[in-house]
């Protein structure tokens, strides 16, 4: 049985050859109705169209690509390493991006932030998938070489919470700085004075932004103090460093996690020890993961909108990819939300 062509489509939804071939190429220049009419056409003709020669007459390769660093051995499998939730954020928004435009996500690690290895890696992965647009996620949104590499090819970028160099490709973030300050606010606010702060990797600049709003915070109360600690936004990682911060000789009573992922790994700590949340000890988290929602008690935190902020991005490389002027999307700073949950409470002797 032949395949349906173009010509096919055109004749059975009576509109001319480029309009059908505008539609399949997602061109916004074509009007609600007709789109509609074609798209009714090719799911009655079960039209599939050739993406190597769609490709080739367009110059576009229809596909993104998420590039993200790998928490284990690339070359191993280890069950007990799940996907991160953030990572899950940022997969959903992107997919709804690629879905909407009839495009492809395609996902790849870096297992070394070194550049000699790293690049050569990077250069095989842009050569072989020829993506339309790279998006870049914490800490490789910082990363000079990873710029350069995607820049010299002139492929679209996209950064989401990049904390340097924010004019770098198309970026969106949240202002860490006064989250942080945010969260430290609302935790003086209920008497406390010495809070501990369990951070990620040096390499994620996005959570230095936060202990500086929270170390405004402190410095602006006289009796406050702060004590740090690094993590690398594991839950594992929570309950090492919560461990180490509730067995010092005077713990803190309240405790700011990077991440919910470790502000789970403290409560989990903390119920070890015998230490009541809230009632002996607050803890905030950052990023409304689904894990805060669902511990006992649920952990405050901080929630940005990573799965719009990733599904922005997206659309924006698409209409990118197509030269479409009429895209309605703004990169740019987006706002966040303080969410107060049960995990945060007066200081013991408040």
């Amino acid at each position: 049985m032949r395949k349906p062509t173009i010509k096919d489509i055109a004749s059975h939804a009576g509109v001319s050859f480029k309009t059908v071939s505008r539609v399949i190429n997602q061109k916004a220049t074509v009007g609600k109705d007709i789109r509609a009419k074609v798209e009714a056409s090719v799911n009655a003709l079960g039209y599939r169209p050739n993406l190597g020669a769609r490709s080739l007459r367009t110059g576009r390769s229809f596909t993104l690509a998420l590039l993200m660093t790998s928490r284990g051995h690339v070359d191993k499998v280890n069950l007990s390493q799940r996907m991160p939730s953030y990572i899950m954020d940022v997969v959903a928004g992107l997919l709804q991006a690629c879905m909407s435009s009839d495009y492809h996500l395609v996902v790849d690690t870096l297992a070394s932030m070194e550049r000699e290895q790293g690049e050569i890696r990077l250069a095989r992965f842009l050569d072989l998938v020829k993506p339309d647009g790279v998006i870049l996620i914490p800490p490789f949104c910082d990363v000079p070489w990873v710029l350069d590499l995607i820049g010299s090819r002139s492929i679209g970028l996209g950064r989401l919470n990049p904390g340097k160099d924010i004019e770098t490709g198309v970026s969106m973030w949240i202002d860490n700085r006064a989250a942080g300050r945010d969260v430290g606010e609302a935790i003086l606010a209920q008497g406390h004075r010495r809070i501990g702060y369990i951070s990620g990797p040096e390499t994620h600049y996005a959570h230095l932004g936060r202990l500086d709003g929270l170390r405004e915070a402190v410095k602006a109360v006289r009796d406050a103090e702060l004590v740090t600690v690094p993590g690398n936004f594991t839950y594992d990682s929570g309950v090492e460093n919560g461990r180490k911060l509730l067995s010092l000789p005077v713990p803190p009573t309240a405790i700011f996690a990077a991440n919910d992922e470790m502000a789970a790994g403290v409560l989990a700590s903390a119920i070890a020890l015998g230490i009541s949340v809230p009632r002996e000890l607050s803890l905030v988290g950052f990023g409304n993961l689904v894990i805060s929602q669902h511990t006992i008690p649920s952990i405050a935190t901080v929630s940005q909108p990573t799965t719009q902020m990733a599904c922005a991005i997206g659309q924006y490389l698409v209409a990118e990819s197509a030269n479409d002027k009429q895209v309605n999307i703004k990169p740019g700073q987006v706002p966040y939300e303080f969410i107060r949950r049960a995990s945060l409470g007066p200081a013991p002797s408040y």
